[in-house]
């Protein structure tokens, strides 16, 4: 679990978890900014509730930061510390609310895909979900990697790219090429990832998307939407911070026993979708591309 200077979401989110009553537990709480007026007190309340909250017999692991290391280093710093420890496992942002049956989908595909090195990421939201919902199977594969709510390995995880090696040479190669059909949407994921490797956007979840792109990895996503994000458009959250209805989606329960798709490949309108509704809307993104060229928008 990563937590900062929010009680509430923290409280909220022990909530939920009292449902399901994990056995171990992870936490990390990031150190409060000095030059922020009363976040020590927030940070020490987040810290109190962690330590007060978790009521039920489970073995608690903390990594209270005494200074503050933001996003970019102090959440790889947190999923590094975990998967020392753990060979697989779930990830949690404090605001994120799953419902309970996240929890069983994300444990049965960690266990089924253990071994598959090519699957890297398990998400738990879906933004999309009205146009995946009726399909007939559980969960889909998709190279968009969903960071709200979800579960990985240990053996994916190694290859994490804080520097964002080889970008260049990713997005001139056939792999970018096949990941995204649209020439303007690739041009705006391209300067994405060159603003997170320049320190322009205090983004982990880009250099993560990237490091499953670069490797050719898969990740999965629900047929329907099992994470509830409470963060968007209130006060304190980082990359969330526009109010975005759309993004603020009800978490839904999922129904057993999963149904498996056949193959474990992407499907390219699907993909499409992912990107118009996570990254950039389709009118947007034409605007953005204008600007872009006329030099008013990127890095």
């Amino acid at each position: 679990m990563l937590a900062f200077n929010r009680p509430a979401q923290v409280q909220a989110a022990l909530a939920r978890l009292r449902h399901v009553r994990p056995p171990k537990m992870y936490v990390h709480v990031d150190g409060a900014r000095a030059d922020k007026v009363g976040e020590a007190e927030r940070v020490a309340e987040v810290q109190r509730l962690i330590r007060e909250g978790i009521d039920w017999d489970c073995s608690l692991q903390t990594m209270f930061r005494e200074a503050n290391a933001g996003l970019r280093k102090g959440v790889p710093g947190a999923i590094d510390w975990f998967f020392e420890q753990e060979p697989w496992g779930v990830v949690l942002e404090d605001d994120c609310l799953p419902d309970p049956s996240f929890f069983r989908f994300a444990a049965e595909l960690l266990e089924r895909y253990a071994e598959d090195e090519r699957v890297m990421h398990i998400g738990g939201s879906n933004l999309m979900e009205q146009q995946t919902q009726q399909l007939a199977y559980s969960y889909s594969f998709t190279r968009f990697s969903f960071v709200w709510g979800w579960a990985g390995w240990r053996r994916a995880w190694k290859h994490f790219s804080a520097s964002m090696d080889n970008l260049e040479t990713y997005v001139d190669s056939p792999l970018f090429i096949d990941f995204l059909s649209d020439p303007f949407a690739r041009t705006y994921m391209a300067d994405k990832f060159r603003a997170t490797k320049a320190g322009l956007n205090n983004s982990w979840a880009y250099a993560w998307f990237y490091t499953i792109l670069k490797n050719d990895g898969l990740c999965i996503v629900p047929n329907r939407n099992l994470i509830r994000n409470t963060g968007i458009g209130v006060e304190g959250a980082t990359n969330t911070r526009t109010f975005n209805p759309s993004a603020m989606l009800e978490a839904q329960t999922l129904e057993f026993p999963l149904q498996h798709p056949g193959m474990r490949q992407p499907v390219p309108v699907l993909e499409a979708q992912f990107f118009y509704a996570t990254q950039k809307q389709r009118h947007r993104l034409w605007i953005w591309y204008l600007l872009y060229r006329l030099k008013l928008r990127g890095v």
